[in-house]
C-alpha cells in the first residue's frame, strides 16, 4: 500500500498561540497528530516531544522500523510519555503539561492506531465516515457507562475533561487498535479543535469532496474557524493507494496545487 498525505493546523479564532503538532511521512506509512496542553510555556512543548519522539523511536536513526508496529508502537508511547513527564519535574515552569497523541503507523497490511486523549482518527470508505479512535474523556466514560446518552454528551460541562493524557502522569497505557485498509479508503486525523465544532456530516462531506488533499484539510480548517474556532484545529488528511504510480501522480499534483 502507499499513501499521501498533507496536513493544516491553525491556532483558531480565540487562542493566540496553536499547541498542536503533527508530522506526516508518507513514504514510511507514519502520521502523529498531537493537541498539547498547559499554556504557551508547556503545551507546545509536551506536543512537540510527543511527536518527536514517537518518529524517532518508531523509525530509528536509520529512518526503518526495527520491531513490530504494535509492539514498536507502545514502547515509543510510553517512552514520549515519560520524556514529556520528566522534563515537566525539571522545569516548574512547565508543570503539569500534557498532551493528546493519534498516531496512524503503517506495519505490512494494515494500519494500527496509538492513541490517548481526545484527538482523533476517522476514515472515509465510499459514503461512510466512522471514528476509528475513542475519546479519554470523562463524559465518554458515562456515555460507555450508559450514564449519559450522546445527546446529552454534547452538552454536559464536563466534555473536554480527559480521565488520560500524555505526560500528566509517570506511566501511560495508550490504546494499540488494529484497522484494516483498502485502496482508495481516506483518513483523517485531528485535534479535538475540528471534531468538537463540525458535525459528522460535514466532516464527511468535505472528505468527499473534490480538490488536493491540502485543499481538504485547508477547508476542514477553515469549516472550524467559521462556526467559532474556539480552539487550536489540526487536520490530516491521508489517501491510500494499491500502486505506487498512482501515489507518485498525486503527490505532484498536491505540490502543483498547494
Amino acid at each position: 500500500m502507499y499513501f499521501v498525505a498533507e496536513g493544516c493546523s491553525d491556532c483558531g479564532r480565540v487562542r493566540g498561540h496553536n499547541e498542536d503538532t503533527f508530522r506526516v511521512d508518507s513514504e514510511r506509512g507514519l502520521f502523529v497528530v498531537a493537541d498539547g496542553m498547559g499554556g504557551h510555556a508547556g503545551g507546545e512543548v509536551a506536543s512537540a516531544l510527543a511527536v518527536e519522539t514517537v518518529f524517532k523511536n518508531l523509525l530509528g536513526s536509520k529512518g526503518g522500523k526495527t520491531e513490530p508496529c504494535p509492539v514498536a508502537l507502545k514502547s515509543a508511547i510510553e517512552l514520549a510519555n515519560n520524556t514529556i513527564y520528566q522534563d515537566a519535574q525539571v522545569n516548574p515552569e512547565r508543570k503539569g503539561m500534557g498532551t493528546t497523541l493519534t498516531v496512524m503507523c503503517w506495519d505490512r497490511c494494515r494500519f494500527y492506531f496509538g492513541h490517548v486523549g481526545d484527538s482523533r482518527a476517522y476514515r472515509l470508505r465510499g459514503p461512510e465516515l466512522i471514528q476509528l479512535t475513542r475519546d479519554h474523556t470523562w463524559v465518554d466514560m458515562q456515555v460507555r457507562a450508559g450514564v449519559l446518552s450522546r445527546q446529552e454528551a454534547e452538552h454536559a460541562r464536563m466534555r473536554h475533561v480527559l480521565v488520560k493524557s500524555l505526560g500528566t502522569q509517570p506511566g501511560i497505557e495508550p490504546d494499540i487498535v488494529p484497522v484494516d485498509v483498502e485502496p482508495k479508503d481516506r483518513f483523517l486525523l485531528c485535534s479535538d479543535g475540528l471534531s468538537d465544532l463540525v458535525e459528522h456530516n460535514d466532516l464527511r462531506n468535505i472528505l468527499a469532496g473534490n480538490g488536493t488533499l491540502a485543499e481538504i484539510a485547508r477547508r476542514l480548517v477553515e469549516k472550524a474557524n467559521a462556526v467559532g474556532g474556539r480552539d487550536n484545529i489540526t487536520a490530516v488528511v491521508i489517501d491510500c493507494y494499491d500502486n505506487k504510480w498512482k501515489s507518485i501522480l498525486k503527490s505532484a499534483t498536491n505540490r502543483i496545487r498547494r
